[in-house]
């Protein structure tokens, strides 16, 4: 299904002490409400702390990886009975034979958390979310005094220095862990950055071109259609910016295949409604963590994230969030048990696929054998 014509309204800007070249595409059917902050197109599904499903009592940890702490008193991180990292060892998540080349094609590769270099069928290689040291600035350095939750598990498992070829990056809002301006000027001078709506004035970027993007607009990247989609999350920076800059999901359209990535995001219609203007999705790169109680607002459990798939009409799924923080509620194991017994009480229409950091994946010749 074509998506249906939108006016876009382009202006071009200069930020304000620097000739970084801005390019703003807004959707004028979305507005801001009265008070200018943005908020979701659809609701939650889940309006209290839960319990929302019967996975959500239960105990998926193991007797030795079970130790009972004491949350410092001005941990931001909701409470939490046990370590959420004891028995967890870092590097058995990495990927032991990482190869990135420029050369693949319908190729992806999980660099942690929410990162993935897409490498397409028509030669273009984007990465999303690139965060590969600790938290940015002041705030990130006190989150880490406050909690071990924001300080990383281990190493990155390649440096944006090593992805040379990429020609474009994409940032789905502003939170420290999908947004690291450290990250950002490591990449390749012209490198197209791509962004939400009213996001720039969060970077210090120099090294290319910036386009914010409005939900259920598009622009070309190279031979690449880049849709900025919405998703079920919020945005903050600092401590007085809550909700005014836009966040969301990306899809990429190389004329063969559509690469879905949700970003952070909570269960709501809004999948529905992105099956019906887009269409069917090929490949999705959907989060399974940090959904406990109030936090399922805006982000998915493995069930959640099935559902989601299932409502975007993809065909294969590849799970992400798990393993670089601890920033929600449960253990750094929970989300892919989790994941695979919500499999096994309701199997998908699709293929899950889950990747070690650093691990690629090609999605063409699954798609293609799985065709014949």
């Amino acid at each position: 299904m074509k998506l249906k014509t939108l006016t876009h309204v382009i202006s071009l800007m200069l930020i304000t002490g620097c000739t970084t070249q801005i390019e703003r595409i807004e959707n004028p059917e979305l507005t801001k409400n009265k008070k200018g902050a943005y908020t979701n197109l659809f609701p939650s599904h889940f309006t209290d702390n839960g319990p929302h499903h019967i996975n959500d009592d239960l105990d998926l940890l193991k007797p030795e990886e079970k130790k009972v702490i004491e949350r410092a008193f001005l941990d931001p991180v909701p409470s939490h009975k046990y370590s959420k990292s004891y028995g967890y060892n870092f590097n058995d998540l990495v990927y032991s034979n990482i190869e990135i080349s420029p050369d693949r094609r319908g190729e992806l590769t999980w660099l942690g958390h929410a990162s993935f270099l897409i490498q397409q069928m028509n030669n273009d290689a984007l990465v999303t979310d690139p965060v590969f040291h600790e938290f940015d600035g002041f705030l990130g350095w006190l989150g880490q005094q406050l909690s071990t939750s924001f300080v990383r598990l281990g190493e990155a498992p390649v440096n944006a220095k090593e992805l040379d070829f990429v020609s474009g990056v994409l940032i789905s809002h502003d939170h420290f862990d999908h947004l690291s301006n450290t990250t950002l000027n490591e990449f390749s001078k012209n490198t197209q950055l791509y962004l939400p709506l009213d996001s720039a004035s969060d970077i210090d970027y120099e090294n290319g071109p910036i386009t914010e993007m409005d939900w259920y607009t598009h622009t070309q990247h190279n031979k690449t259609q880049v849709h900025f989609l919405p998703s079920n999350h919020n945005s903050s920076r600092g401590m007085f910016d809550t909700d005014h800059s836009l966040w969301g999901s990306w899809m990429l359209d190389d004329g063969k295949y559509k690469v879905y990535f949700a970003g952070d995001t909570g269960y709501s219609d809004v999948f529905k409604d992105i099956r019906k203007k887009m269409g069917p999705m090929d490949v999705c790169l959907m989060p399974i963590v940090a959904y406990h109680e109030s936090k399922r607002r805006v982000h998915m459990s493995p069930e959640d994230a099935i559902k989601a798939a299932d409502d975007l009409g993809c065909k294969v799924f590849i799970p992400w969030g798990y393993g670089t923080w601890t920033l929600g509620c449960e253990h750094v194991h929970e989300p892919l048990r989790r994941l695979a017994l919500a499999a096994e009480q309701t199997p998908p229409n699709f293929i899950i696929k889950t990747l070690k950091m650093g691990e690629s994946f090609n999605y063409h010749t699954l798609l293609n054998t799985a065709k014949n």
